[in-house]
């Protein structure tokens, strides 16, 4: 057993001890019925009282340990255990692995179907890709399938590619050596040998120019590199994570993404949904960024009318789950009661120019994209119509018609 007990009355005398604690401690200090002095022998400071130990850092025979207690009714029960052992015993319990995707809401047929490939593309070597509009929370999945991956207790390292000059790109990744460039006196690690055994995520790949993407094609094929100014090949282990908010795809097309990088690439890719694809994911991410806030600030977390969720479902969303975050976000920071409502929320003006495109035009048929796109007007004009009456009064339809397209497409109150 590698924990020590020991337990003292409120008078500071030592009334139980376990075999651990005498293997621990010097026996002339273990007498029982005898005042312990706790402060001495755990080396603290003779001001720290009882009620002020909580998860304390103590060195005896020049090893750390954690020092926690237990205050009971009659008594004060002391738990010391070596860190090294609870480094250990930790390694091999991966509760951050299995709960690694709980961040996100899968209240949504899409999401939970996104979820399940994600924790299996999660367990395999190959490269792979994350697609989806700004504010889906791409980075989010990737560090989320790191973590539930093989490699979760290894380094996770993210690189911006977009906007970035191709030197400091090429540092970045693949480091330097002395010399490399002038003024540089010392050699630097770039991401790939810091995260050597983990993982390493390329956001915004399709903006990496072509001179990287070969480069950075011929580090998946082998895992060998030179990094700057160096002749020496160096060799990682690190699997590739790239996120992308275009379809690479159409890069190709336009000759604007290297085809052989592309389908290296395209191995396990999942695409991220939209925040109007997955409208019933609103209601709990509501709670969780109210809650979320609350922790943060340190109060009581308020009431949230129900009308609220119909009120933000009824939006479209277009900078996604970061969008409602931040307007969650400024309509709590001005919140004056206990109770959140739909007059405390502000949502941008929606105009019938801002109709998004329709999404994998590719695999849908007309009647497919007519609704598709007749849903997204739908969306748009029930915010400033918030009836089936006044709605289908502005489109010149019949109520019943209306009444009937809401229902279909779940924006009925």
């Amino acid at each position: 057993m590698q924990i020590a007990i020991l337990e003292i009355d409120h008078n500071k005398r030592l009334i139980a001890y376990n075999d651990k604690a005498k293997a621990l401690l010097s026996s002339t200090l273990l007498t029982l019925q005898q005042p312990f002095d706790y402060q001495a022998i755990f080396h603290l400071d003779k001001t720290q009282g009882v009620d002020e130990l909580d998860d304390t850092i103590i060195v005896l025979n020049a090893q750390y340990y954690l020092l926690q207690k237990v205050n009971e009714t009659s008594k004060t029960i002391f738990i010391i255990q070596p860190i090294e052992y609870l480094k250990k015993r930790l390694s091999k319990i991966h509760v951050v692995a299995s709960q690694a995707f709980d961040i996100f809401a899968t209240q949504s047929n899409a999401m939970q179907k996104l979820i399940a490939q994600a924790k299996a593309f999660s367990m395999q070597r190959e490269p792979l890709l994350i697609s989806g509009e700004t504010g889906t929370g791409k980075d989010l999945l990737a560090y989320a399938c790191h973590q539930y991956s093989p490699r979760g207790e290894q380094t996770f390292l993210a690189l911006n590619c977009a906007a970035m000059p191709d030197e400091v790109v090429e540092s970045e990744l693949y480091g330097h050596a002395a010399g490399a460039y002038p003024g540089v006196i010392e050699s630097k690690k770039g991401f790939f040998e810091q995260a050597n055994g983990g993982s390493v995520l390329l956001d915004g790949i399709d903006e990496m120019s072509f001179q990287m993407q070969t480069k950075l094609l011929r580090f998946i094929n082998d895992g060998y590199f030179r990094r700057v100014g160096d002749d020496n090949e160096v060799y990682v282990d690190v699997r590739i994570i790239c996120a992308t908010k275009v379809d690479l795809a159409d890069l190709v097309e336009q000759g604007k993404f290297r085809k052989d990088l592309y389908y290296r690439l395209n191995v396990l890719s999942l695409h991220l949904p939209s925040l109007r694809e997955r409208k019933e994911d609103i209601a709990p991410l509501t709670m969780m960024f109210v809650n979320e806030f609350a922790d943060k600030q340190g109060i009581p977390a308020p009431y949230v009318d129900n009308e609220v969720f119909d009120y933000l479902a009824r939006y479209s969303w277009p900078g996604n789950v970061r969008q409602l975050k931040n307007i969650l976000y400024c309509a709590l920071s001005q919140l004056t009661s206990t109770k959140l409502t739909v007059n405390d929320i502000e949502l941008p003006v929606q105009t019938s120019s801002r109709i998004s495109s329709i999404d994998n035009i590719e695999s849908k048929t007309l009647d497919e994209m007519t609704k598709q796109f007749e849903k997204e007007i739908l969306l748009q004009l029930y915010d400033k119509y918030p009836s089936s009456r006044k709605l289908a009064k502005r489109l010149g339809v019949s109520h019943t018609a209306i009444a009937n397209k809401l229902r279909d497409y779940g924006m009925n109150r």
